[in-house]
């Protein structure tokens, strides 16, 4: 084959291998994301301390909001691995989390239904919180 003949044949190939490329990268990219993604659907959604003011007030209230792969409240985060049912009511997770400014550090996350519409957050092994339970109530929005 001329170098004419080779140089055609790799311009011809050049958007398939583009496209090959393009598909695997995309799929190493959110394989991970979506195998994290964990938390039971009876969990997810709006949650706070005073289900009738469903917002954010420091000193006050205190907003959970949980999505498949983790979840949020006041400066707290959190992304799960995949979870290890505790009981028929309550859910454990391995995971990374973070407070404010703080560096992201491992550990375990509980959360636990206390009612139909009433579930707890447990998180165990992070130096900057306690690991007493705090309860919330699912938002009257959601």
């Amino acid at each position: 084959m001329h170098f004419a003949q080779r140089t055609a044949a790799i311009e011809r190939n050049a958007p398939r291998q583009w496209l090959t490329a393009f598909a695997t990268l995309a799929a190493a990219i959110a394989l991970p994301a979506t195998a994290t993604a964990q938390v039971p659907d009876d969990f997810i959604g709006h949650w706070s301390t005073d289900p009738n003011r469903c917002e954010q007030i420091n000193g006050e209230v205190d907003m959970l909001e949980v999505v498949k792969s983790g979840f949020q409240f006041y400066e707290i985060g959190c992304e799960v691995k995949k979870p290890a049912r505790t009981s028929k009511d309550a859910v454990t997770f391995p995971a990374q989390c973070w407070k404010g400014g703080s560096p992201v550090s491992s550990g375990t996350a509980t959360l636990r239904h206390l009612g139909p519409d009433r579930i707890d957050v447990a998180l165990h092994g992070f130096f900057w919180t306690a690991e007493k339970p705090e309860a919330f109530r699912r938002c009257k929005a959601d």
